[in-house]
């Protein structure tokens, strides 16, 4: 058992360490290198992330922002059409409806037009909200159906109310033509306060992503800072 041990001793004694360090030291720090560059990978993917999720939510609030002016033009436009109904005539509410609408779009409906596509075309930020929309796919988001969702909800009323120019600004339809007249039923339907309140619905929706989002994303980041600080400790502790 002595000579067991003996011999054990006296081969450790006789090992080449320096040679063994030498060699062993570049897989060290080879292993060290491709931990440093995962971390370098989450922390840059996690970086242009938190800017991507930035500037989605800059373009939702300017866009929001530049939308009461359209909203209010639709409102103030369906009150015309209201007021040329012709409510002493016989008839269902829908009809006379629908009588008051045409009498307004003939006798305004060009002009108002014009002015209305005006005041769309002072709102570029739907477009760069749909564009980032379609760009924030290639990131893989978590969840990420309920922003695309959201952003597809908000940008719908940008369309419908477009949709509403379109009509308003042809006086000369047949509108007892059933095509035609669908058309101008639907944009009677759209409704200026379910806009707003839709608005606001989705709004809410995107920060609750952009919320979950910047928690996962910094969670992330937090998490390699962490593994960084713990691996700087032990350093420490052993030339201590």
């Amino acid at each position: 058992m002595y000579d067991a041990l003996a011999w054990s001793f006296h081969a450790i004694i006789n090992i080449n360490w320096l040679e063994i360090i030498k060699t062993l030291s570049p897989v060290a720090t080879s292993v060290i290198a491709l931990i440093a560059l995962k971390n370098w990978q989450h922390q840059d993917k996690a970086k242009r992330e938190a800017e991507f999720i930035d500037a989605l939510i800059d373009a939702t609030h300017t866009y929001i922002a530049d939308m009461p002016q359209p909203i209010t033009f639709l409102e103030m436009a369906k009150i015309g059409m209201e007021s040329h109904a012709p409510t002493w005539e016989d008839g269902g509410q829908a009809d006379i409806a629908v009588k008051g609408a045409i009498a307004y779009i003939e006798k305004n409906g060009e002009r108002e037009a014009k002015r209305l596509l005006v005041v769309l075309e002072a709102v570029p930020s739907v477009i760069k909200l749909r564009s980032l929309a379609a760009k924030g796919q290639i990131f893989g988001f978590d969840g990420y159906a309920k922003c695309r969702n959201a952003v597809a909800m908000l940008t719908w009323h940008f369309d419908r109310i477009e949709a509403f120019a379109a009509v308003i600004a042809s006086p000369t339809w047949n509108w007892q033509h059933p095509r035609v007249l669908k058309h101008l039923q639907d944009v009677m339907a759209i409704d200026p306060d379910e806009i707003n309140k839709s608005i606001q619905e989705n709004n809410v929706a995107l920060l609750e992503f952009a919320s979950e989002t910047y928690a996962r994303i910094y969670g992330l980041v937090n998490r390699g800072h962490s593994f960084w600080k713990a691996k700087a400790r032990r350093q420490d502790t052993r030339n201590a």
